[in-house]
């Protein structure tokens, strides 16, 4: 909390009178404020709707009330109003504050206001500073760990092994002091010899805090890289970086990864991969729906409000699906866009070059015509794929993959033969003709074999032929700026043929 509260005594040094502290943390942020006041020599003074100023004998009053002592107090002082955002719907609290402004700058004083909502009346704007409390760090988890250990029956396995404890305190990123006090007292009342089953336990924990915002997605982490077909130089790019978010790698001197840009056919492993790119971490997967919050009046702030809920969750992995459809060009800078999503562009785009939390964005695209070249500028992202249909021993692989994951034995199925047949078909498709196969098996009664996929197939047209001018340009356009996300597909089908013969 020590960088908190040097924020917080900068800024009331420099003369602010009235500031807003956005949390649900009511008493860390009281804390906070009170830490700051024997920084600045400043008493605090704490006033709520149901105690006042806490005066024995003395009753609550009103809001304007309060206001009137702030005004007859004449020393230098940290006034602290709890839910207050409630009173600045009332024209004579916002007189009075405007009226109180220029006095208490004078008299050293200021006006914190902490509530768990941002609410900055038109004619505060100029006086209001608005802060975010962001949840608890590393350290200050660390903290409550330890604490809360020497409150309960101490796990001694945990005392001693300090890698279960760094994983402990990096899946609990996101929590409030107070879930995470009451998270660690229940899961040692359950169990109290420690294992990584609890921190699988923090991440369930979080993902119930989720379930709440209409802002971000928890994802179940099912999927695995083995669950990718093809797609080679991707994973193993991935791979390279699993230790990514780890302390070896800061003490390595590696930069925090910023994120990766998935472009490509669709229904080829861009979402899919995303998804995988979680387990294979052991971080959890965020997906943010620009669509749901863009286009909106208050876009900006629901945006800064969601990329802030992700940073306290993390390290995580931020998904954004189909990210053109959010930001596209016409909507950011051509002759339709309007300021408020040029202004929510510009500080996405700055808070991706610039965010210094373990949050990897992993953004797909099925388009480069509606991205804006703003976004595909070096240094937003660690690296741009580009993914294309999948070669033969690739959707070989696929149909292993998707004939096994439905309790079938792949070998019993003439795989070269149906990957032969599926050119230029995407891994979706692929999937699709599966399950197809298996519905007409079913109804007839019996297994279902190469000849009902090979059907399958026959009744499909692929997207390839659909969109073949589209998926063109994207290669052309890939050719010269993006990695390829698979070996050189020509060049490993003739090599998968050979080694056939």
């Amino acid at each position: 909390m020590q960088k908190d509260t040097k924020e917080l005594s900068r800024y009331l040094a420099a003369g602010y009178v009235m500031v807003q502290v956005v949390t649900w943390e009511e008493d860390r942020a009281l804390d906070l404020i009170k830490e700051t006041g024997n920084m600045l020599s400043r008493p605090v003074s704490v006033w709520s709707v149901t105690k006042g100023f806490g005066e024995k004998d003395v009753s609550p009053g009103s809001a304007i009330e309060a206001l009137t002592r702030v005004g007859a107090a004449a020393d230098p002082r940290l006034f602290v109003f709890l839910d207050f955002h409630h009173e600045l719907n009332d024209p004579l609290v916002i007189r009075k504050l405007r009226d109180l402004a220029p006095l208490m700058e004078s008299r050293h004083q200021t006006m914190v206001f902490i509530g768990p909502v941002s609410f900055a009346p038109p004619e505060l704007e100029k006086d209001l500073l608005v802060i975010d409390l962001d949840p608890p760090g590393p350290e200050e988890l660390q903290e409550i760990l330890d604490k809360t250990l020497k409150e309960v029956r101490n796990p001694t396995n945990l005392q001693t092994d300090a890698a279960l404890q760094e994983a402990l305190v990096r899946a609990a990123r996101g929590l409030t002091t107070r879930e995470m006090r009451r998270m660690i007292k229940r899961l040692i009342h359950e169990a109290p010899e420690f294992t990584r089953d609890h921190v699988k336990r923090v991440m369930e924990e979080k993902q119930r805090i989720l379930r709440r915002s209409e802002l971000l997605e928890f994802y179940e982490i099912s999927e695995e890289l083995e669950d990718v077909g093809g797609l080679d130089l991707l994973k193993k790019w991935l791979s390279n970086r699993a230790q990514a978010f780890g302390k070896r790698a800061r003490q390595y001197g590696l930069p925090e990864p910023k994120g990766l840009l998935l472009l490509g056919v669709q229904g080829c492993g861009k979402s899919l991969s995303a998804k995988a790119v979680s387990a294979l971490w052991g971080i959890p997967l965020i997906r943010l729906d620009l669509t749901a919050i863009l286009g909106r009046e208050t876009e900006g702030e629901k945006l800064q409000r969601a990329l802030r809920m992700a940073e306290g969750l993390s390290p995580c992995v931020l998904w954004i699906d189909e990210i053109e459809k959010g930001f596209s060009m016409h909507r950011v800078s051509g002759r339709e866009a309007n300021g408020r999503m040029a202004r929510a562009f510009a500080s996405f785009l700055t808070w991706l070059q610039e965010k210094k939390s373990p949050v990897y964005v992993i953004a797909t695209a099925n388009t480069i015509s509606e991205l804006p070249p703003e976004l595909m500028r070096k240094g937003r992202f660690d690296d741009i794929f580009f993914v294309d249909l999948p070669r033969q021993s690739e959707r070989k692989e696929i149909f292993r993959i998707h004939i096994e994951k439905r309790g079938r034995d792949p070998k019993k199925y003439d795989l070269d033969e149906l990957a032969g047949a599926s050119e230029g078909f995407s891994g979706s498709e692929i999937e699709q003709a599966v399950v197809s196969a298996m519905y007409q098996a079913f109804t007839d009664g019996r297994e279902f074999e190469n000849k009902d996929v090979l059907r399958s197939l026959s009744e499909t047209v692929p997207l390839s032929e659909t969109m073949e001018e589209e998926i063109k340009a994207l290669r052309d356009w890939a050719k010269t700026r993006a990695r390829p996300a698979s070996l050189d597909t020509k060049l490993m089908d003739l090599l998968d043929g050979k080694r056939g013969e």
